[in-house]
């Protein structure tokens, strides 16, 4: 995974800013205070909030609020982290909050609180680390990012918090971990397995338990046996006078029921007698309708006679107007032929105008085709120019380039040939060694001089040759550029050529067409009028026609009145012939009834009669059931009492069962707490010893399989960076660096700014290279910050050429040795224009930057 895309808004001198990363080595270049350390706190700031550097320090000063987002790229992902911060002011006291976070993959957004947020930083790189927003990353800062006057801080931590740092970037720590857990969880076993012992004994009590509550049992039992047959005898006797009691309520119930039948057939006379009354109402009402409609029904007869002989009449007039419509319609098409004749003609003369008037503007165009043509004909050169040379301008500065290092080389050592010159004719002249100023014989030298001229005219000739070469490329460069600008000049007008040829032959051509077209409009439109004239009789044979049919049509719309009147008519006699009918029905239907509820009437009353007759038999059937309740309340409270003692001592036995049963759980709870605490203590001596034992080997046997690699790389950077064969670095047991200096080994302390400033490089390059072999670390992406602190030219060089050799995937170097811009793969420069940093990007890979570089995004 790297890093791929920056955007900033009011961070420290950034107004506003993007810049894109891609992979190789990126390198920042500027003034002092340019801005460019900005851009990696801000990408730090994106990841971990204010944790690692203040609010403060990092918004734009007069900023309410500030933003910052990065995005990062795998294979099938892209990640975007954004945060936007807002300036508050409590206590006195500015400080800044996070207003918004954003975490998108792939395009899809949520939104995490802080701590949310730092968890999916810590899953995205791949490291463990602390989760709280407020704590600092000691990875980070070791393994990826070197902040600018950092670079020694490595150097001087403590031994053991170096140590545990290392330990959790190589991901060992958390065998350490496991280890104390697995001690932890050992004693936690042994507590328990004492306290399931302890449990055990408190359950002792249970056997006495269980023998008493079986005793107890066994006397209850034997006592609810007795009790049983007692209340089986009294249930016997309550059962007998049950039944006696129940057959003389079922005779007496059989009373109860004539008596309520009685008075339903009552109730059931009376309304009879009311639907008899209501019937011969409605026989009085059902008279009156009937006369009325019948008196109804012959005025609408009267009204419908006259229906069949308007409805021949109608269909007379359709006959008629159908006959008038065909003839209208036979005349309709010679009218649309006229219409369609009239509407062609006057389209051809519309198209005909028309095309003469384009006729013309084409003629125009034409003609301006035309001196356009001879226009371009005399500009510019007729044929194309020589070439002074094959060679492309390219080419040429290849060859101008070196011969101009040529030159610079021949100058130098003409400098240096005069400078041996002139300490050889000093020499000579003073009689004293100018290097170690002994005293020497001119004589001696006599012939060491004529060799010093003599090599001193050789360079000055090879100078001269050098800079006749170059003089003579320069000359050839700039005929070649003349050469180029005439020849794009030929091919500009060549070009303006064939578009005014081409742009004549289209005029002329259209033109041509149109004259065509004018012609065939032309003929086209006398045949048209010609049409006209022939048809135009129609049209006055067709408006007589029109005349005759809207006569018919009124005659036809007042038959259709009449008509409809006596249809309404007739549906009104139709209608009271219905309702005649129905109310001769209604009429039968009462008489009817009323029969029927006469002859139910009688039938009741003899029923009622019969009922009252058979109700006199009741009365000594009550008094015998009144005799027998008595008995049978004083059986039941009898068989009562005897089924409370029965349930008192159902309790009393299911109390003994219970405790028997208690007892019984509780002598299988004490042998399960026996068996659970040997088998914890099994268990707490295997994880406090086989298992802690078998995890610290894993961590010692991983943790020195890193360190051999660590060793192996740190020495191979130190070496890289320092070259001084006698000096060799190694770490300790707690990965504290030490030098071997004339057999001695010496702490960090002791050593040069520049040797120092290569441990702590070689140290963080290493220990970055195993963590990522390891597999701790996803993110390929190395932020250095002025690493070069305190380094010689030399030592610059060589960082350039161990960044090159290490071949990392993507580093991003802020630094202002110029010397770093020949390894890296795109050049980015910072600069400050009226108080706001700007980007600026140089061309990819090494090389002499170009002169006009390419602005990535101005400050707003």
């Amino acid at each position: 995974m790297q890093l791929r895309h920056l955007r900033v808004r009011n961070i420290r001198s950034y107004e506003s800013a993007e810049l894109e990363f891609a992979e190789g080595t990126t390198l920042l270049v500027g003034d002092v205070g340019s801005g460019k350390t900005s851009l990696l706190y801000a990408i730090e700031m994106a990841l971990f909030g204010v944790a690692e550097v203040n609010g403060a320090y990092l918004v734009r000063h007069g900023a309410r609020d500030a933003e910052v987002s990065v995005a990062f790229e795998e294979p099938g992902a892209r990640y975007e982290i954004s945060r936007r911060f807002r300036r508050l002011r409590r206590k006195g006291q500015e400080t800044f909050e996070a207003e918004k976070i954003r975490f998108t993959t792939n395009g899809a957004e949520t939104s995490y609180s802080s701590t949310e947020l730092r968890q999916q930083v810590i899953r995205l790189l791949g490291f463990p680390d602390n989760p709280s927003p407020q704590a600092r990353s000691d990875l980070w800062r070791w393994a990826v990012y070197v902040p600018q006057e950092r670079m020694r801080d490595i150097l001087g931590a403590q031994p053991q918090e170096r140590l545990e740092t290392v330990r959790k970037a190589l991901g060992v720590e958390r065998y350490r971990t496991a280890a104390e857990n697995a001690q932890e969880l050992a004693k936690d076993l042994r507590r328990t397995a004492g306290s399931r012992r302890n449990e055990a004994d408190r359950l002792r009590h249970f056997e006495d338990e269980h023998a008493e509550a079986e005793a107890l049992g066994a006397a209850l039992r034997s006592e609810r046996v007795g009790l049983e047959q007692s209340l089986r005898i009294a249930e016997e006797e309550v059962e007998r006078l049950r039944a006696e009691r129940g057959r003389l309520e079922r005779e007496l119930r059989t009373f109860e029921g004539d008596q309520r039948e009685l008075v339903g057939l009552e109730r059931e006379a009376e309304s009879s007698r009311n639907a008899l009354a209501e019937r011969d109402r409605l026989l009085a009402e059902n008279a009156s309708g009937l006369r009325q409609r019948e008196s109804e029904f012959a005025s609408a007869t009267h009204d419908a006679e006259p229906l069949e002989r308007l409805r021949r009449s109608i269909e007379e007039l359709d006959a008629e107007l159908a006959v008038a419509r065909s003839k209208l319609e036979r005349q309709a098409m010679a009218l649309r032929s006229l219409a369609e004749a009239q509407a062609v003609s006057a389209s051809l003369a519309r198209q005909e105008r028309e095309t003469r008037a384009s006729l013309e503007l084409l003629k125009r165009e034409e003609s301006e085709a035309g001196r356009d043509l001879a226009e371009v004909n005399a500009e510019g050169p007729g044929k194309e120019p020589p070439a002074p040379t094959p060679d492309p301008v390219p080419a040429i500065d290849l060859r101008l380039t070196k011969a101009r290092e040529e030159e610079a080389t021949a100058l130098q050592s003409l400098a240096r040939e005069e400078a041996a010159l002139r300490e050889m004719e000093s020499l000579i002249e003073h009689g004293v060694c100018p290097t170690c100023h002994q005293s020497v014989r001119a004589d001696d030298f006599a012939t060491h001089r004529a060799e010093a001229q003599s090599s001193v005219e050789t360079a000055r000739a090879r100078l001269a040759e050098c800079t006749s070469e170059r003089t003579r490329l320069e000359e050839t460069r700039r005929a070649r550029e003349r050469y180029d600008r005439a020849l794009d000049r030929w091919k500009e007008v060549e070009k303006r050529r064939a578009v005014a040829r081409t742009h004549l032959d289209r005029a002329a051509s259209a033109r041509e067409d149109s004259a065509r077209q004018l012609d065939r409009l032309t003929r086209e439109a006398a045949a048209s009028a010609e049409r006209v004239t022939e048809l135009m009789p129609a049209e006055s044979e067709g408006t007589a026609l029109r005349t005759a049919l809207s006569q018919l049509e009124a005659r036809l719309r007042e038959r259709s009145t009449e008509v409809e009147a006596a249809s309404r008519a007739e549906e009104r006699r139709i209608g009271i012939q219905r309702s005649i009918e129905l109310l001769s029905n209604e009429r039968a239907r009462l008489e009817r009834e009323s029969r029927e509820v006469r002859a139910s009437l009688s039938k009741t009353l003899r029923q009622a009669e019969q009922l009252r007759t058979a109700l006199e038999r009741a009365q000594p059937l009550r008094e015998a059931a009144e005799k027998l309740a008595p008995q049978v309340a004083a059986a039941e409270n009898a068989g009562g009492e005897r089924r409370n003692a029965l349930a008192r001592l159902d309790t009393r036995l299911e109390e003994a069962n219970r405790r028997v049963r208690a007892a019984e759980a509780g002598r299988r709870e004490r042998e399960a707490l026996l068996a659970e605490a040997a088998d914890l203590d099994e268990k707490a001596v295997w994880v406090g010893t086989h298992f802690r034992a078998t995890v610290l080997g894993m961590e010692a046997k991983l943790l020195s399989h890193a360190q051999a690699l660590f060793e192996r790389e740190f020495a191979r950077y130190f070496s890289s960076l320092v070259d001084d064969p006698a000096l060799i670095v190694r770490t300790d047991a707690a990965f504290t660096p030490a030098a071997l200096i004339e057999g001695e080994w010496t702490p960090a302390e002791a050593l040069s700014g520049g040797e120092r400033t290569s441990l702590a490089l070689a140290f963080r390059l290493a220990l970055a290279h195993v963590v990522r072999a390891l597999g701790s670390l996803r993110l390929d992406t190395m932020l250095l910050d002025e690493p070069t602190d305190g380094f010689s030219p030399e030592q610059v060089i060589r960082m350039g050429e161990l960044l090159e050799e290490l071949a990392l995937p993507q580093v991003i170097l802020v630094s202002h040795e110029a010397q770093l811009a020949a390894i890296a793969d795109r050049v980015v420069r910072v600069e400050k224009v009226n108080g706001s940093s700007v980007l600026a990007t140089d061309s990819a890979g090494p090389g002499p930057p170009p002169s006009a570089p390419t602005k990535l995004v101005d400050a707003a």
